[in-house]
């Protein structure tokens, strides 16, 4: 240790040489100082000595106009603070430099690393000098102006490690002194700045220094609000730290704030939102800060508590599986500060999605804390949380559905029972059904909602509900309701009544009718509506599931409500196009249901009165739906012959036969062709003799429309003829030149299919005299000769569909009229292309 001389020597020789203009002489000569002179002081006496007479020239380096000696410097100071006693002499000394540097207005500090130096030297200062209880007089006090002034500039540093860092001292002076109450406030807005950094750490920091800040702003509330509505925006950070950061806020000033009761409902929303983050990490963390904040507010009000905690259970079908209850005093602050649903409320209409997404799970997270104090804010929620259901993002329509789920376990099912359905009647949203729906599923009063469950299928049976048809999504949530009313209804056996036999009236009201009728009848208008959408395919197979929830036999309930149906569709003596929503019911469950005798004549009632003011598109659809519904008429009718026959009869003069006439047109013409699609229909989907008793009173319409202009209409008279049984000559020649006709159309279709027809040509005589009886033969086989001739010469048609279809027919023809067709085929030249394809029908008949 060198002497009291040597010592002094050495500082006037380093005081001498910071002054040299030489910067090289200057750096060496402050290195050397730190090195070797500094680290060897031992008394705080003789660094208090040293201090005094080398602090003016060491900062005085502070300003040197190179970076390198105002580091070495700050280096040097570092050094020396290290050594000295703690006395606030020192304070006043340095930071009055440091806020000349960094403090300023402007940037006077050029070197972003200096900066930092500088920082990192205030923080040094702070923990060196500090006092949390001011036993010692809170030394940082005397400079605390100049302390905040710094921070006020850095805070706002563009150099993010000194923006860091300046959050860091702000915390640091919390600790340090009792006195930041005196201008925390100023501090906040530089701190603001921070929020939106782009680097994670320095938004982390920033959420904890305005969290400090809050706890010592004592008397401006204003302020305090202004800090957590800058920290709200980052519950929706990209990383999960951030929000972590917030809520421990969230929890820190629950605990610690000044007058914290009254900010509570600003509070929660820092703390319940972390609760339900996608990071398991966050939850957990800010699961214990919430717990810790209600044991605290347990004890501040255990009292009222304690006898809430004695008598409480837990709420009827709580869903424990899925949710912790939270504790009676988490519970407790949530139930005080409901003001926060406004809040909530407003920002789940915001048009942001993310904004949206985390309101409906901070609503969650209230009912879900509230339990049935929640039920007074029911009605403010409902047109809000309807919204939210149908909203175009599918992850708030399944928060928003949660709630709904959690309010029908938590609160009173006459809470919102009554509301709902009014609501509804009012206003029939896919949102509200959403809601109703869920809300009546989830509900734990069996009892209650079992008494409801008419009124809640009634209002399903308004044409605004049961017959909007363009939204798919809302035709399965009709659906869905339905089955849970079935469920629900099924266990109070209110569908037995469904099976007893009904009188069907038009005015029979909902309130008059049977569960099951109610139900089958939004069920089957659905699935009419379904009818040839391959697009809602799968709407219209989960309707046949929720009816066959109401009756395995579905044929069995269209036995008994389907007439009811039919007599309350309405408007169907308005000119309906096809479009029309009566048009698209009617014609949808004709061909769903088809025909059945139980139904059968008001089914023919209904469809008269629609074809008789329904536009001719409305006519063409009605007629294709019929056509559908023939092709199954043997699976619904086993009745005997006479009396299929009776039905079809009267049903076919009265809606098929009239629009067969030709009239001028191209609406006509469409009519006309669909109408021939139902004869084609009834060849397919009726019993043969059935159909053959009916057919000859229309043949000699039908042999007009063989040569109709239309190629449809062709086609399809000619698919009524392919089912042809013997009949009399007169009926026969009625038909066969227009077939014949047919070889030469140019539909390759039409040619195909009067091929074929020509083979069902087959005489039966009537006649019982053998005269009469000749006659008749010998005037068929003439005509026959034509027919055959014909068909002969369309063997050598390039079509192969149309020569094979020929060949066969001849082969039927064959059958019964051997010798007219050997003779022909012998009178063909062997030189003919078809030569062969005669003899190969000859000899194959006669080996056979």
């Amino acid at each position: 240790m060198p002497g009291d001389d040597d010592t002094k020597v050495c500082t006037e020789s380093f005081c001498t040489a910071v002054q040299n203009p030489d910067r090289m002489v200057r750096q060496r000569a402050l290195k050397t100082f730190e090195e070797d002179f500094i680290h060897g002081i031992a008394s705080d006496a003789e660094c208090s000595r040293i201090f005094d007479e080398t602090y003016l020239h060491i900062l005085r380096c502070y300003s040197d106009r190179f970076e390198s000696v105002r580091t070495v410097a700050v280096s040097v100071m570092d050094v020396l603070l290290g050594k000295l006693p703690t006395n606030d002499y020192y304070l006043d000394c340095i930071v009055p430099v440091l806020a000349k540097r960094i403090g300023q207005a402007e940037t006077i500090e050029d070197s972003e690393e200096l900066r930092l130096l500088l920082l990192e030297q205030l923080a040094a200062l702070v923990v060196k000098y500090s006092d949390p209880d001011g036993n010692h007089g809170d030394p940082l006090l005397k400079v605390f102006d100049s302390v905040v002034d710094i921070l006020i500039k850095t805070l706002r540093d563009p150099y993010p490690a000194a923006q860091k860092k300046s959050c860091e001292i702000v915390m640091a002076l919390a600790v340090a002194t009792p006195s930041l109450h005196y201008r925390a406030e100023v501090l906040v807005a530089p701190a603001k700045t921070i929020l939106a950094h782009r680097h994670s750490a320095n938004r982390i920091a920033a959420i904890e220094t305005l969290g400090v800040l809050s706890l010592h702003i004592l008397s401006n509330g204003d302020r305090v609000s202004e800090i957590i509505m800058a920290l709200s925006p980052l519950l929706m950070d990209d990383v999960p730290f951030v929000r972590r950061a917030c809520g421990r806020v969230g929890c820190l000033m629950l605990e610690k704030l000044r007058d914290r009761y009254s900010f509570f409902h600003r509070i929660l929303p820092l703390v319940l939102n972390c609760l339900c983050d996608e990071t398991v990490e966050v939850r957990v963390d800010i699961e214990s800060g919430w717990k810790m904040a209600g044991e605290q507010y347990y004890q501040e009000n255990e009292t009222e508590l304690s006898k809430v905690a004695l008598i409480e259970k837990l709420p009827i079908g709580y869903p424990v599986e899925r949710y912790v209850r939270p504790t009676v005093a988490c519970r407790a602050i949530v139930q005080r500060s409901l003001r926060v649903v406004n809040l909530v409320l407003h920002e789940m209409e915001e048009w942001k999605d993310n904004i949206r997404l985390h309101a409906t799970k901070l609503l969650k997270q209230l009912v879900l804390h509230a339990e049935r104090a929640f039920s007074t804010l029911f009605i403010e929620v409902n047109p809000v949380l309807a919204k939210a259901c149908m909203d175009a993002e599918r992850s708030i329509v399944l928060e928003a559905l949660n709630v709904c789920e959690l309010m029908g376990i938590l609160l009173d099912y006459d809470t919102w029972s009554q509301h709902v359905l009014n609501t509804f009647r009012k206003y029939p949203t896919i949102g509200q059904l959403r809601c109703m729906r869920t809300l009546f599923a989830s509900c734990v009063q069996i009892e209650a909602k079992c008494n409801d469950v008419r009124k809640f299928a009634a209002l399903l049976l308004d044409p605004d509900v049961c017959h909007n048809h363009e939204d798919a999504a809302y035709q399965r949530e009709l659906l869905e309701f339905c089955s849970i009313l079935a469920s629900i209804g099924q266990k109070r056996d209110k569908l037995t009544a469904g099976l007893e036999e009904i009188t069907v009236t038009e005015s029979d009201g909902a309130e008059h009718q049977t569960l099951e009728r109610i139900l089958y009848t939004v069920a089957l208008k659905v699935v009419a509506f379904c009818q040839d959408m391959e697009e809602k395919a799968s709407v219209r197979a989960f309707g046949m599931e929720v009816l066959q929830l109401l009756d395995s036999d579905v044929a069995r309930l269209h036995q008994h409500h389907l007439a009811s149906v039919l007599c309350s569709i309405g408007h169907l003596d308005s000119e309906n196009s096809d479009a029309s929503t009566s048009i698209l019911l009617l014609c949808g469950i004709v061909s769903m249901c088809g025909f059945q005798e139980t139904y059968f004549t008001v089914l023919e009632e209904t469809l008269r009165k629609a074809l008789k003011h329904a536009a001719p598109e409305g006519k063409v659809k009605i007629f294709s739906a019929i056509s559908v519904a023939m092709l199954s008429w043997n699976d619904h009718n086993r009745q005997p012959k006479e009396e299929q026959i009776s039905m079809l009869k009267t049903f076919t003069e009265s809606l098929i036969a009239p629009h067969l006439v030709w009239s001028a047109g191209r609406s006509a013409e469409s009519i006309r062709t669909m109408a021939t699609a139902c004869f084609a229909s009834m060849a397919q989907g009726v019993q043969l003799d059935v159909y053959m008793s009916l057919l000859p009173n229309y043949l000699n319409v039908l042999a007009g429309l063989i040569d109709d202009n239309c190629i449809s209409t062709r086609a399809y008279t000619l698919k009524a003829l392919v089912r042809l049984q013997p009949l009399n000559f007169e009926s026969l020649k009625l038909i066969a030149f227009p077939i014949m006709s047919r070889l030469d159309d140019p539909s390759g279709e039409v040619r195909e299919l009067a091929a074929v027809c020509l083979g069902r040509l087959k005489l039966v005589v009537e006649s019982s005299d053998a005269a009469d009886q000749q006659s008749v033969l010998e005037r068929w086989q003439d005509i026959l000769r034509q027919i055959l001739s014909v068909m002969f010469l369309h063997l050598e048609h390039p079509e192969t569909k149309l020569r094979s279809a020929i060949y066969d027919s001849l082969k039927r023809l064959y059958a019964d009229n051997r010798d007219t067709i050997t003779r022909l085929a012998d009178e063909v030249p062997s030189g003919c292309s078809y030569k062969k394809d005669l003899e190969a029908i000859t000899s194959q008949i006669i080996n056979t």
